[in-house]
């Protein structure tokens, strides 16, 4: 297989293994329950990673993506445990170099998420992704 090939591959059964494996794993619980909530939602041409980030604005947060990794960073002004106004981070591992596609970002709400296309390629390199 071309390199052309893997960028506009995606492996449906793959992706769904790996989405029940996150969501049944004890640690993404403790980690919504801890910073704060991530939902991912698989679309006929994305898979969405939302983040429930209430008290935050947008320019509280950053996105950036490394090989496979979403990397999501907030500083969250009501935080459980008493670490109000301290940054907080989450790093959601995909089964894909998601720096091969096409990725945006929307804030609303207080509500993150991340669009990260399928089968339209992305610049192949770690990069930070705008909120606008």
């Amino acid at each position: 297989m071309n390199k052309k090939d893997d960028l506009h591959r995606f492996n449906l059964s793959e992706m769904e293994k790996w989405m029940e494996n996150f969501f049944l794993d004890p640690l993404t619980s403790y980690m919504d329950q801890l910073t704060f909530r991530i939902d991912l939602y698989d679309t006929e041409n994305e898979i969405i990673v939302e983040a429930l980030l209430t008290g935050c604005v947008p320019k509280d947060v950053t996105v950036s993506l490394k090989e496979n990794k979403v990397i999501i960073k907030a500083v969250k002004k009501e935080l459980p445990l008493g670490k109000n106004g301290q940054p907080c981070m989450r790093k959601v591992e995909l089964p894909f170099k998601v720096i091969n596609k096409r990725v945006r970002a929307a804030f609303s709400n207080g509500i993150l998420e991340i669009f990260i296309a399928k089968n339209e390629p992305g610049s192949g390199c770690d990069r930070n992704i705008m909120i606008p």
